[in-house]
């Protein structure tokens, strides 16, 4: 049984790629506008070392990434390979896997090595394998709707999720109208409270400075 899994060409020459390709997967390579490796048209997967899963988290790409997996794919994935988290908490970490999980449905896998990753890619593969469907080779990056658009802008305030994104926008109609609200009607939405609409009127309302 041919084992095959789209990989993106950055990762070609990987570790992971390197122990996929001796564990007799072939390696269908091209650059991916989502996820590193695709195994099939439903299931991609992200990988992330320990210190990018981390630094993700810091800067608030982890969110619109996962957000751009879950419009690529049915069932997304995240891997985190090594433990060498130094700038954050656990708390912090567990937080963030919370989230992914709950509001994202993608769930986070940690691997000790990029052997290991690989190795479960394989397992994978061959389960899925199984089911004879074709390795999807021209899947592209969802058009987002206006609605989900502006989830997306509303999502990248600190602390919001959908959850919140889709309770701001009911209730306030539109961004310019969310981003005019003070810190009081914003607590008017249920699930905002004093720190969230704080956040959100120092992020909407401070200068802009590189």
């Amino acid at each position: 049984m041919d084992l095959e899994l789209l990989v993106d060409d950055r990762e070609l020459r990987g570790p992971a790629a390197r122990k996929l390709y001796s564990l007799g997967v072939k390696l269908v390579s091209k650059r991916l506008p989502v996820g590193d490796f695709v195994v099939s048209g439903r299931i991609g997967l992200e990988r992330k070392t320990a210190a990018d899963f981390e630094s993700s988290i810091v800067d608030g790409r982890l969110f619109s990434q996962a957000q751009e997996m879950v419009a690529a794919f049915e069932a997304p994935l995240l891997a985190v390979v090594g433990s060498g988290f130094s700038r954050l908490q656990p708390s912090s970490i567990r937080g963030a896997e919370i989230s992914l999980a709950t509001d994202f449905r993608i769930p986070v896998f940690h691997f000790n090595s990029e052997d290991e990753l690989a190795e479960f890619l394989h397992a994978l593969v061959s389960q899925k394998s199984k089911a004879k469907k074709e390795l999807a080779l021209r899947y592209e990056k969802k058009t987002f709707t206006l609605a989900e658009r502006q989830r997306f802008v509303v999502e990248s305030f600190p602390g919001i999720g959908p959850h919140h994104a889709k309770a701001l926008l009911r209730h306030f109609k539109t961004i310019e109208r969310l981003f005019t609200a003070g810190e009081k009607e914003l607590q008017e939405v249920n699930g905002v409270g004093p720190e969230r609409a704080k956040e959100i009127r120092r992020v909407a309302s401070s200068a802009y400075e590189e």
